[in-house]
């Protein structure tokens, strides 16, 4: 089982801050709002409850054009 560090926590602004800073996206509302989905998308995908760091940002990756 993962540590707790190595998981993604979506009800954390400062979580979603550092995936933000991460791909030089704006820090807004609007765009911590479009991580959740874009988390709830992706554990749908992979048929999972929670979701590393790693799958995560290679996830988002692929959606940077959903982020301002």
């Amino acid at each position: 089982m993962p540590s707790d560090h190595d998981l993604v926590n979506f009800s954390e602004t400062h979580e979603l801050n550092y995936v933000l800073r991460k791909v030089g996206k704006n820090q807004t509302e609007a765009n911590r709002s479009k991580l959740v989905t874009m988390g709830d998308e992706l554990k749908s995908k992979l048929n999972k409850r929670i979701v590393n760091h790693k799958e995560f940002f290679d996830y988002v990756n692929t959606q940077l054009h959903r982020l301002q």
